[in-house]
C-alpha cells in the first residue's frame, strides 16, 4: 500500500515498477510518461480521484510518497510507479 501524508492519496498496487517517474521518458503532457519497456503510458496521480480514474482506466499510475523519514524532500520527490488493483476502493 503506498500512502502520502501530505497528499493524503492511498491505494494498493497490484504490481510495483521497477522503473522510476523521472527516468520515464516525458510526452507532451507533464502529468504523463512513456515507459518503453512496458510500452504502456504512465499517469501521475496527484490526488485519490486522480487514482480513481486512472485504475478504472487500467493505467499504470504514478503516486507521491514520502522517504523514509516520512518527509517528502521537495527537491527530490519520490514517485511510486505501478498498476492499482482493480477495481480501486472497493473491498
Amino acid at each position: 500500500m503506498a500512502w502520502n501524508e501530505e497528499a493524503q492519496i492511498r491505494c494498493r498496487f497490484a504490481c510495483i515498477c521497477p522503473q522510476l517517474w523521472n527516468r520515464l521518458e516525458p510526452t507532451e503532457k507533464d502529468d504523463v510518461r512513456h515507459c518503453s519497456p512496458c510500452n504502456r503510458d504512465v499517469y501521475l496521480a496527484s490526488s485519490e480521484a486522480d487514482v480513481r480514474r486512472h485504475s478504472e482506466q487500467g493505467h499504470c499510475i504514478a503516486v507521491p510518497v514520502a522517504g523514509a523519514d516520512g518527509e517528502a524532500d521537495p527537491e527530490e520527490p519520490c514517485w511510486l510507479v505501478g498498476k492499482t488493483m482493480p477495481p480501486y476502493g472497493t473491498k
